[in-house]
């Protein structure tokens, strides 16, 4: 590749990385500062606290199979052939499995009083928010999980044809979406006569479902409008079918791994320690948390270059990739720490000298899971799938070994360093099996 081919390609990547960043901050920003708290101001934590739950079971189902769809058709698109329908049959088949997930989710909380604090009462939860296990509550969580899953995956039209202006307008108009899904909820609330805007009682709390439904199908909308992936043939397949199906159970299952160990500290917490220690760990890692987020537009950006360009690397440059983001992990960690000195004290000075002590290192655990988690993208757009699901595999095996039992003989201490040490080994691992495989590839 001539050297003015490799600037044009750096400024366009530092380009598209920067509306990558901005659609980030976008989406999370409309999410963390206004919808969330919208939500909670209208229905009470108690209510809320029990949507959460039904939202982080939706998200892992979008970042598990949504996601996976979306990887696959990126690599399909640089080894295989690909059409709309090798992917439509796969989320036709992942809208089967979440009739399954809706059911047991609804039944789980249902089971507990329908709370997942269990501070209100059955007939609060049940009633308020319409998740007792009935056909009224099964349908929205359902619907809302299917047309979540279909969103992740929309995001490949962009990232696919490096289009990320249009990405960037994307998580715009999902936002926009939400905004107006609020103040539907609180046109429904008042139209029930149960409650006020701020308050809307058993009619308006049951139509929670409506605010994230109304950004999905937005996004959603915006994609056929704009995009090539939603429109017909729906059922031509191409001849990697069986291929790229394939490939989307396998990152399918690589990834759910992901997502629920990313939520298995709190979890481990609430089981093993107590439900204030959740509290401290989530204020501890908060802007680790925050700064690492920045890695999921860089690896959507990584997998789009890689994957169009066919951009090759020697072992040399991967290895030093792998020391640079080790380091940049630390570096991070330790600008983490400084911020949340003073963030924590500002914003939650009750469990301030509690968390003080973990800084460090619950902010290093979260740095190096995601960066290992981006080195993990380098290495899956030059080798197969199986591989990601692979390491993930092992991820899964050393966090069953050595965080579960240190933070049941040792607490948040045991969970905080635990994490430090598995995901330092995960990034160890991803580092050691992409060298290993580029020396094949060069053989």
């Amino acid at each position: 590749m001539a050297d003015s081919e490799k600037k044009r390609l750096a400024a366009n990547a530092s380009r598209d990385l920067i509306f990558s960043i901005l659609a980030l901050v976008i989406y999370n920003g409309v999410l963390q500062l206004l919808i969330y708290p919208g939500l909670n101001a209208r229905m009470g934590a108690e209510a809320f606290g029990t949507v959460l739950y039904f939202i982080s079971v939706i998200s892992i189902m979008g970042a598990g199979f949504g996601t996976a769809a979306s990887y696959s058709r990126m690599v399909a698109k640089k080894d295989r052939t690909q059409a709309n329908g090798d992917y439509n049959v796969f989320l036709l088949m992942v809208a089967g499995v979440s009739l399954v997930v809706s059911f047991v989710a609804i039944v789980v909380v249902g089971g507990s009083g329908g709370n997942v604090s269990g501070a209100a009462t059955a007939s609060a939860s049940g009633t308020v928010l319409g998740l007792a296990p009935t056909g009224a509550s099964f349908v929205p969580v359902f619907v809302l999980m299917v047309v979540t899953v279909v969103r992740y995956y929309a995001d490949v039209e962009y990232r696919m044809t490096i289009r990320f202006v249009d990405y960037c307008v994307f998580f715009a108009v999902v936002s926009a979406g939400y905004v107006v899904g609020l103040f539907v909820f609180d046109l429904l609330g008042r139209g029930t006569g149960t409650g006020t805007t701020l308050n809307p009682g058993i009619g308006g709390g049951s139509f929670w479902w409506i605010v994230l439904l109304i950004g999905e199908l937005s996004g959603i909308l915006y994609t056929v409008i704009r995009g090539r992936i939603f429109r017909p043939p729906f059922t031509a397949f191409s001849s990697s079918f069986r291929e790229n199906l394939g490939s989307c159970w396998i990152i399918s299952a690589s990834n759910l791994l992901s997502a629920l160990i990313l939520n298995a500290d709190r979890i481990l917490l609430i089981l093993m320690v107590g439900a204030r220690q959740v509290t401290v760990f989530y204020t501890a890692s908060l802007i680790g948390k925050i700064v690492a987020m920045l890695t999921t537009p860089l690896n959507g950006v990584i997998i789009s270059y890689f994957t169009n360009y066919k951009i090759k690397l020697e072992k040399r440059t991967f290895g030093l990739i792998s020391i640079g983001l080790l380091a940049v992990s630390v570096i991070g960690a330790g600008l983490c720490t400084a911020v949340s000195m003073l963030f924590v004290k500002l914003m939650y000075p009750d469990v301030f000298e509690a968390a003080r002590q973990f800084f460090f290192p619950a902010n290093l655990g979260q740095i190096l899971y995601f960066v290992s988690g981006s080195l993990m993208v380098i290495v899956l757009s030059f080798t197969g799938e199986k591989l990601q699901l692979k390491i993930n595999v092992i991820y899964v095996v050393l966090f069953a070994a050595l965080v579960v039992p240190l933070t049941y003989f040792m607490g948040l201490k045991g969970l905080a360093y635990g994490l430090v040490v598995v995901n330092a080994l995960r990034l160890i691992i991803t580092a050691f099996f992409g060298i290993k495989k580029i020396d094949v590839l060069r053989q």
